[in-house]
Formats: structure tokens, C-alpha cells, sequence
């Protein structure tokens, strides 16, 4: 029925049914549009949270910052620092050497102790000279306070090694209260230092910079020694400096930052104090102490602090969560073995990880920003960076979360919108489906009809009963189809006669490359035989004789020539008047091309021999042979022809011209070739344009040559003996 209803109606009537597909249309739109501005919110939304804890933990950091500088000042202003650096000073100066025993004790501490763990952490063969304390007063205080210290795991808990010197006493008074301090706010060590001598007078951490020479001591390349120098070179009571992250010496190569002042007894300048700060304070800050998701990071976000070296200056949030899938995850990378080693031992990334994302670069070059990146994990993520200066130094913040988890509402939005497609879109199909089935059957008839006549059956006709436009336009197909079959015959017709023509012009490869196509049709041909035959006495007929007997004649004799060449396995090239010119080995490469040649012009003089006898005329032939080299090709663009050139064809044209009638002269070349199997007389040589004398050679006939003497496979008759190329028998 609804096929009976679409024959009543129009095309435009049956493009109804494309309003189903319509609907499809809008309904896949407006997903892709609810898809995309998802997207888009939750990017923007994700952007603008991480700028908002950028900002917030750059705050963090600075405040953090600010906090350590005040404290630093406080502390050098109090009255407990001032007297302690104006005592430790001259105490120190005052102790005693080591006696060779504790000296040996001492040298056994660093070569089994502090120089083993020591390699573990740093690169480099550290060797005792280097690290051994090269004064009386380090030595003492390294051997009582330092190797021979009974609190091996808390250093800090000995508050007098009980050698009786007035150092110790000093150390008994103050130690006690540093030590609180430093425990209090979380300082890895706190360092008092002779301004004048650069020594390290008093440390809390008891560990092994105690008592060295921070200006030209074992560790006066370090960070502590660095900043030193930065307090010394100042004169300002309220002088504050910090120092970047380093992997610190004395601590065993732990990353390590310090912080440094003056220390001022009135308007004397006496000292400097030192802060060793443990990194883990910063990380503290960074991570908000390990409480991302609280902070509104979710499953993956983080904010870390990467130095200008593009090294990492805080810990990575998937470290502290798990180091061994961080350090799975880094071999997966291809990460250098050795840094991921290095890791391990020193317990932390930080001054190891490379980081050279985007967001790193962009921070470097001062830009503060949003970007979409691949993060140091090789995991995409969206985030938020700035730089950051930090008193002396700069550095970079971060904050970034996995795009994945960014965009997992979204993702859940298109499993919502694929699941309501996959309901309605199989309802509007079949209904869709229902109604175009009348509208696309003849649009497939017209199509497959239209490949039979792509792939070359214009014998097709296409059946449409309906009475609308495709019944008009199966009409109008119907006669092109006629029309196309009618011209086709007549196409075929003319390229069979055009093929005829063209192989009585050019040798079917030719014709072949030149059917294809190509426009410039050239070859050279290393070793082919020319000959050239030249018909004696046919001007005499022609005055003789009326033009249509000479033509005949002509005709029987170049037709037989013709014959004859084709059986042998010669390619005429062509016949101009009185003279004759053939090829052997030039399209069709042949072994014996020399032998063929030789044959072939014995045939022609045999042949007119016969015609000679059967018309009584008295018609003579001369014949060269030569072989060598030749080119060839077609010449030619609208009216063109098959030729050959070279000096082959020359010397070949030169020897016939000259050869007496009913005589074979050939070159030296087919001489070689043929000795042996054919007789030869030397002749007189033939001049030859270009090229001088050359030496020619008569061939003698062999006895009861038969005609067909090299058919097939171009076997001739058995030859007579041959004769030296200077005439003799051989």
C-alpha cells in the first residue's frame, strides 16, 4: 500500500520522510551540544579552582616564609643567642687537639661511618683527606660530640661529653633550651658561627659541620657556607637571607635549606645564626598535610614547587601517597635508572625529579596562567602556575588534577546521552526506515544501473513503474544508456582500425607505450644487425615500363621481402623507393641477431633471383650488413613514424651503397660473430662518412641454400667451409 502511495506522489512529497531523520539529526546535535558546554563549564569551573589554590598556597608559602624570617630575627635579637655565640667564640678557640688514639678513633668514624653513607647519597668517591677536620678545635669537638657521642640515633640529646673543657660547660647551660627550640618549630639544626673565623662555634644537631670553617672548610662550597657569606658581607641588624634547596654534606646528602642573620652585641657585630630547615615543613604547607581531597583536589590534584633547574622543590602528591607506584610509574616512563636508584636511597624526589611540562616553561619565563599539558607523569592534566620569589631565589608553584577526573561528569553526562540515543534512535529508524523504503528503491536501481554503465555495459535498461520524477528520470536513463551503447560500437570500431594503423607504423611495444601514454619514447639498443639492400636496375624499369606494372612489380618483390623478414625474425624499419632497410634484436632481443641478418639477405637475393626469372627483368641487389649499437624511438607529435639512428645505420647504408650487385658485404663485427659458420672473402674497404676505410668482407653463398633457411627457431642450412677473414680456408 505505501508503495501504491508513492507512486501517486511526487519526490518532494516523499521528502517528507526525511523529517525522521531530521529529528536524528537534532537529537545527536543537541548532545554533542550538552556534551560540549559540559566540557566547557568543567574546564572553566576546573580552572578556576586551581587558580584559586595556586593563589592560596602561593600565599601559604610566602606567609610560611615570612614567618621563618621573623623568627630568624627574633631569635638572633634574643639575649640567649647574643651571650651564647659572645661565650662559645673564644671557648672554642681554646680547645686542645686529639691525641693520636682519639685521632685514630676519629679517622675509623669517617672511613666506616660518615664517608660510606655519605656515597650513597651524593655522586662522586668522597675521600677522607676532603672531609677530615683540618683544626685542633673541630677535631676535639667531632671526636667528643660527634663519633664518640653514646645518643648515636639522637645526637642532639647529649648535652655534655664530659671532657671537662669550658666548652662543654657552656654547651650544659645553653644546649638545652636550642634544642627545645628547634624541636619546637620543627628546624633541623640550628648553627652559631664566629663572624671573624667563619667557625661553626655551636650546633644542636651535633652531627658532623660542628666546629668546621664555613669560608674554607670541607663545606664551604654548601648551602649553609653560602649564606655565610651573604650574613658576613651585611651589616644591617635586621639582615635576613635564605638559600635554595641543596642536597646538604654534613646531613648525609638530605635536601637541606638554610636560612641566616646577623648577631649583634650592641653595635659589635659577633656572629651569625644559622637555620638548617627540614623540608618536610614546606611539603606540610604545600600539601595542606596530606589532605588534598579536603582542600578541594580531589583523587589526583596537587600543587608542588619546582626550581629554575626544573627540579622539584617540594614532594609530588603520588610520592608521599605511594613511592613504590611512583617509582613503578617512573621506570614505566623510561626515567634514568641511576636518578630512580637516587630516589630511593635518599627517601624523597625532591633535586632529582626532572619537571619540564608546560606549565613549568611558561612559569620560567615570568608568565602566570592556565594551560592543558601532559604533567611530569606523562598524564594529561589541566593546570594553573605562576612563579614564585622567595628572597633571593625563584621558583615555580603548580597546582594541576588529572583530566580525567575533571571530566568524569562529563563522561558521565555522554554515557546518559548514549544510552537515551540508543533508545530512541532505533524507534525513529524503523519508522524512518518504513517510510523511505518506497523513496530509495528506484534511487538504487538508477545507482546500480549507473555502475553497470561505469564498469562498461551500456546495455542496460532500468525498470521504475512509478509515475513520478524517477519515472521521468528512468525514461531519460534508458535512452543514454542507448545512446552510450550505440557510440561505443562506434568508439570500438574506430580503435580497431586505429590499432591496424598504428602497428603498420610503429612495432606493437612501441605502440603499446605509446598507447599509454607517454610522450617521449626513446631507447638505446646495445647490439642489433642492420642491413641495407639497394634494388639496382628498377629507375631503367620504371622508364620502361608503365608506372602501374613497376608498382605491381614493386609490390610483389617488397611483399615477398616483407615475408620473408617476418619469418626469419627480421623488423623491416621501411622501403623508400629503390632501397631496403631491416633490423634484427631491436624490439625483440635475439642472440643470433647476426646470423638472422646474414640469412635474411641471402633470402632477398634469392627472392630476386625468382622474380628476376618469373617477370624477365633484369632487377640486381645490394646488400650491407653491419652490427653494433643503435637508438631508437618515435618521431613525431601529430604525424609521427618509427625510426632508428646511429652511426650503426651509417656504416651499414655505406657498405650497401657501395656494394657491387647480387653481393653481401658485411662489417667486421658480423664477420667475428659468423666465422666459422659462413664463408667470407676480404673485399676492398668501403669509405664511410665520418669514419674512414672500413674493412668489408664478400659472403659467399652456401651451395642449395634452401629458401626457408632460418625459419622458426632460424636454423639455416648446413654452411660450406669458411674461409679466414683474409680469404684463406680455415
Amino acid at each position: 500500500m505505501l508503495t501504491r502511495f508513492g507512486r501517486k506522489f511526487g519526490v518532494q512529497s516523499k521528502f517528507l520522510a526525511l523529517v525522521l531523520f531530521a529529528s536524528l539529526a537534532s537529537l545527536l546535535l543537541t548532545g554533542f551540544v550538552s556534551f560540549g558546554i559540559a566540557r566547557h563549564l568543567l574546564t572553566e569551573a576546573g580552572y578556576n579552582q586551581l587558580i584559586g589554590l595556586r593563589n592560596a598556597r602561593a600565599e601559604a608559602v610566602q606567609d610560611y616564609f615570612r614567618k621563618l624570617d621573623d623568627h630568624v630575627l627574633t631569635m638572633s635579637e634574643a639575649q640567649m643567642t647574643v651571650t651564647a655565640v659572645k661565650e662559645f667564640s673564644p671557648a672554642y678557640s681554646q680547645l686542645p687537639d686529639i691525641n693520636p688514639a682519639q685521632r685514630k678513633e676519629l679517622e675509623e668514624f669517617y672511613l666506616k661511618d660518615f664517608l660510606p653513607k655519605l656515597k650513597k647519597n651524593i655522586s662522586g668517591d668522597p675521600r677522607l683527606p676532603t672531609y677530615f677536620p683540618p683544626s685542633a678545635p673541630a677535631r676535639y669537638l667531632k671526636y667528643h660530640y660527634v663519633s664518640s657521642n653514646p645518643h648515636r640515633s639522637r645526637p642532639a640529646h647529649l648535652d655534655d661529653a664530659g671532657d671537662g673543657s669550658q666548652w662543654s660547660t657552656i654547651h650544659r647551660k645553653f644546649h638545652p633550651r636550642f634544642r627545645r627550640i628547634a624541636e619546637r618549630y620543627g628546624y633541623q639544626d640550628i648553627l652559631l658561627v664566629d663572624i671573624k673565623t667563619g667557625d661553626v662555634v655551636y650546633s644542636v644537631a651535633n652531627e658532623i659541620d660542628l666546629g668546621t670553617n664555613l669560608l674554607n672548610g670541607p663545606f664551604s662550597d654548601s648551602a649553609a657556607a653560602q649564606v655565610f657569606r651573604e650574613v658576613k658581607k651585611s651589616r644591617d641588624p635586621l639582615f635576613i637571607t635564605q638559600s635554595d634547596l641543596e642536597h646538604y654534606k654534613p646531613g648525609l646528602g638530605v635536601p637541606t635549606r638554610f636560612a641566616g642573620t646577623t648577631v649583634f652585641d650592641g653595635d659589635n657585630f659577633i656572629g651569625a645564626l644559622l637555620f638548617q630547615l627540614d623540608y618536610r615543613a614546606l611539603d606540610r604547607t604545600m600539601t595542606s598535610n596530606r589532605r588534598w581531597s579536603d582542600v578541594g583536589l580531589g583523587k589526583t590534584g596537587e600543587t608542588y614547587l619546582v626550581g629554575r633547574d626544573s627540579l622539584l622543590r617540594s614532594s609530588p602528591r603520588g610520592f608521599l601517597e605511594n613511592p613504590g607506584d611512583f617509582l613503578k610509574l617512573l621506570r614505566k616512563r623510561g626515567y634514568p635508572a641511576e636518578r630512580i636508584a637516587q630516589i630511593e636511597t635518599s627517601g624523597t624526589p625532591l633535586l632529582i625529579q626532572e619537571v619540564r611540562t608546560e606549565g613549568v616553561r611558561r612559569a620560567l619565563e615570568g608568565k602566570t596562567g592556565t594551560a592543558a599539558y601532559v604533567d611530569y607523569r606523562g598524564v594529561p592534566v589541566i593546570g594553573a602556575y605562576q612563579p614564585i620569589r622567595l628572597g633571593p631565589f625563584q621558583w615555580v608553584l603548580l597546582a594541576e588534577i588529572d583530566q580525567a577526573e575533571l571530566f568524569a561528569g562529563v563522561q558521565h553526562l555522554a554515557r546518559v546521552l548514549l544510552l537515551v540515543g540508543a533508545l530512541l534512535i532505533p524507534l525513529l529508524t524503523l519508522l524512518a526506515l518504513t517510510l523511505a523504503r518506497s523513496f530509495v528503491r528506484p534511487i538504487r536501481r538508477l545507482m546500480s544501473a549507473t555502475d553497470e554503465v561505469a564498469a562498461g555495459h551500456t546495455d542496460v535498461q532500468v525498470s521504475v513503474t512509478s509515475e513520478d520524477e524517477f519515472g521521468e528520470l528512468s525514461t531519460s536513463f534508458n535512452k543514454m544508456a542507448d545512446q552510450l551503447a550505440s557510440r561505443e560500437r562506434s568508439i570500438q570500431s574506430q580503435l580497431a582500425e586505429n590499432d591496424r594503423l598504428l602497428l603498420s607504423i610503429l612495432p606493437a611495444k612501441t605502440a603499446e607505450r605509446l598507447k599509454r601514454g607517454e610522450k617521449t619514447i626513446a631507447d638505446s639498443h646495445p647490439s642489433v644487425t642492420v642491413l641495407f639492400a639497394e634494388i639496382d636496375g628498377l629507375n631503367v624499369l620504371s622508364q620502361q615500363s608503365a608506372p602501374e606494372n613497376t608498382i605491381v612489380l614493386l609490390n610483389e618483390l617488397i611483399g615477398a621481402f616483407d615475408e620473408a623478414a617476418e619469418r626469419l625474425g627480421m623488423e623491416k624499419l621501411r622501403s623508400v623507393g629503390s632501397s631496403y632497410l631491416a633490423v634484427c634484436g631491436l624490439t625483440v632481443p635475439r642472440v643470433d641477431h647476426e646470423r638472422r641478418a646474414l640469412d635474411f639477405g641471402l633470402e632477398m637475393l634469392r627472392i630476386t633471383a625468382r622474380l628476376n626469372q618469373k617477370r624477365s627483368v633484369a632487377l640486381a641487389l645490394a646488400v650491407g650488413i653491419h652490427s653494433g649499437s643503435v637508438s631508437a624511438g618515435v618521431v613525431g607529435s601529430s604525424r609521427f613514424y618509427y625510426d632508428v639512428w646511429g652511426e650503426t645505420i651509417t656504416i651499414a647504408r655505406a657498405i650497401g651503397a657501395g656494394a657491387p650487385q647480387d653481393v653481401i658485404l658485411v662489417s667486421e663485427p658480423v664477420v667475428v660473430a659468423l666465422s666459422g659458420l659462413y664463408a667470407f672473402d676480404r673485399m676492398s674497404p668501403v669509405t664511410v662518412k665520418g669514419q674512414g676505410e672500413l674493412p668489408v668482407w664478400q659472403v659467399k653463398p652456401p651451395p642449395q641454400a634452401p629458401a626457408n633457411a632460418a625459419e622458426g627457431d632460424g636454423a639455416g642450412a648446413e654452411p660450406s667451409p669458411s674461409l679466414s677473414m683474409d680469404g684463406t680456408s680455415s
